[in-house]
């Protein structure tokens, strides 16, 4: 049995490789190589047939992507981590604001190299060991082919999480920091609040990268959430029930 990885836009493929175990049976999916939603759900539908993914570690973009792919039935976990997953990642309320999404849009069309280090500022902004973070951060081999990564930036903008879909979800550890610049805590507050079998995690001080700031405390967090969940779906019906 596999642990699925899914990164975050423009991101590498493996930018979670650290938070896996040694013994831990990988599966790193670079989901860019595809150009829409219904391409990499079939992609990863045609992988869970050859291989039984037990868990998702999935991050910003990757989270959503998970939960699509969750929802359709192309992938059946047992378990799901979510690291600052976006629910609505433009919205003028609780979210990015359709101006600045629009200007850094066009900035990247334009000019992705200089977007490159704007978004990596944007990744580690408010948090509290930024200037660290800002060190080891690294970015997708294509960042800049913009055939690649606007599509998907698109699609990011338009799509919002339907709510009906999220009572299916297994259990699930949410992690996000409160000082997230791309993606607001508010947004996972909200996942929680349709997603039955879901945890929250909250770091202060802490941004976009949570897996940056502290690997190892993630690690642990992630862990102990899988270890809680197996216990209880191993407990009988009965048992639940008393």
């Amino acid at each position: 049995m596999s642990t699925l990885i899914l990164s975050g836009w423009a991101q590498p493929a493996n930018a979670l490789a650290h938070l896996t175990e040694k013994d831990e049976d990988v599966v790193y999916f670079d989901w860019s190589d595809y150009h829409s939603a219904k391409a990499v759900v079939e992609a990863l539908r045609n992988i869970a047939r050859g291989t039984v993914i037990k868990n998702i570690v999935a991050w910003s973009m990757g989270g959503q992507i998970a939960l699509r792919a969750i929802a359709a039935g192309a992938l059946k976990p047992e378990h799901l981590t979510l690291i600052a997953a976006p629910f609505q990642f433009v919205n003028d309320g609780w979210g990015m604001n359709r101006f600045d999404y629009g200007m850094f849009r066009d900035c990247y069309a334009k000019d992705p190299q200089r977007s490159k280090g704007r978004f990596a500022n944007l990744l580690v902004k408010g948090d509290c060991e930024m200037k660290r973070l800002l060190s080891i951060l690294t970015h997708h081999a294509k960042v800049e082919d913009t055939s690649r990564w606007l599509p998907w930036l698109d699609e990011l903008g338009r799509y919002t999480i339907d709510t009906s879909t999220l009572a299916s979800i297994p259990p699930t550890l949410i992690v996000h920091g409160t000082h997230d610049a791309v993606v607001p805590h508010v947004q996972s507050e909200h996942f929680v609040q349709y997603m039955s079998q879901a945890k929250l995690s909250t770091w202060e001080k802490v941004g976009h990268v949570p897996h940056l700031h502290n690997p190892e405390r993630l690690k642990a967090e992630i862990a102990a959430h899988r270890a809680e969940t197996a216990v209880v779906a191993a407990r009988a019906p009965s048992e639940i029930a008393a």
